[in-house]
């Protein structure tokens, strides 16, 4: 009876640690040994010591109020959602918008989301050599697709407010920096230009992509088709796998993230989120593991959010009920619920 499970010892080893770790830290014990509270001040503590640096070319062109070319490869590839995702509610013009590739790199979703629901999200990343590089499905050329957009000053810096970029240096919290690539248009009387792109910053970075959710997936999918990426482009965008999980465990996430984020934004109590988070990756399983640690990967799951997803169920209905909804809360919950 114990042999088929032994393939999968390592992982229901790893889950009892991640219970008992928590068990830890919701009894305030005290021990020589590092708890998970622990680990995650420690994080913050690294983070305030690693500030970030805007490249030159774009503290140039914010001085000089030029133009930047910048470097789509997720949402941001579909013109009309990155012409209405202003943050102070007005619209980003675009002076020009154009299929590119960026040779030496690849799409990643490495930055750190919101397991199960939203566990990975994109990130542009250089290709490693032994062809290692933790993707859950690589595209065979060693090139990154995408839209090269041209914006004015105050555009681009609109787009970087909604992708949490700061405006100044030294803002340790931001998960994404600003990296200068050289993008070559597919158009090739259009010469290669400088663009600016974002990666995953190394406290947001995981060392493995998770797959992306199917909405997430979609939005990059329907992009790719409006900019008119190359067929076998588009083809990868297809297979990529993503994360399915089942409707009881969605329903358990999304409640969960009620209650986390009312908690994070409203009373900028941020540390209950932190932890599920840390939780849910030690016991997080991919759509494309086994089916033995994907059900051990849900349980541990369910364990995890249930707590929080009972008071989040009733916060979620006294916000329904009211009309008081954030509008960004209010399409999670109908995207999952």
């Amino acid at each position: 009876m114990i042999v088929p499970f032994l393939p999968h010892l390592p992982f229901i080893l790893c889950f009892l640690t991640v219970l008992k770790s928590a068990t830890l830290v919701a009894g305030g014990l005290t021990s020589n040994t590092p708890t998970v509270a622990d680990s995650i001040k420690a994080k913050s503590k690294t983070k305030v010591n690693n500030h970030p640096v805007r490249p030159q070319l774009v503290k140039d062109a914010l001085e000089t109020n030029s133009p930047i070319y910048y470097f789509g490869i997720g949402s941001n590839m579909s013109r009309s959602k990155l012409e209405n995702r202003s943050v102070c509610g007005s619209q980003i013009h675009i002076q020009q918008m154009e299929a590119a590739t960026v040779p030496g790199y690849r799409l990643a979703f490495n930055l750190r989301g919101f397991p199960p629901l939203e566990p990975g999200m994109g990130s542009l990343e250089p290709r490693v050599a032994d062809g290692d590089d933790g993707s859950a499905l690589s595209y065979d050329a060693n090139e990154c697709h995408g839209a090269l957009i041209k914006l004015s000053a105050d555009d681009y810096e609109k787009v970087m407010r909604s992708e949490g970029v700061a405006a100044t240096d030294g803002n340790p919290n931001q998960t994404y920096d600003e990296i200068v690539v050289t993008a070559i248009p597919y158009n090739k009387n259009h010469p290669p230009v400088q663009a600016v792109a974002l990666r995953a910053r190394s406290h947001a970075r995981l060392k493995k992509d998770p797959c992306p959710s199917p909405r997430y997936m979609n939005i990059l999918r329907e992009g790719a088709r409006e900019l008119g990426l190359k067929p076998c482009y588009q083809e990868f965008l297809n297979k990529h796998p993503v994360q399915t999980n089942s409707p009881l465990l969605r329903k358990i996430a999304i409640a969960n993230l009620v209650l986390t984020v009312t908690l994070s934004y409203r009373f900028k109590i941020r540390q209950i989120s932190k932890l599920q988070s840390w939780l849910l990756f030690k016991v997080y399983a991919p759509t494309t593991a086994s089916k033995a640690m994907k059900i051990l990967s849900e349980i541990a799951s369910v364990m995890i959010l249930l707590p929080g997803s009972i008071i989040g169920f009733f916060l979620l209905k006294m916000l329904l009920s009211t009309g008081k909804m954030p509008p960004m809360m209010k399409e999670m919950v109908e995207q999952h619920w």
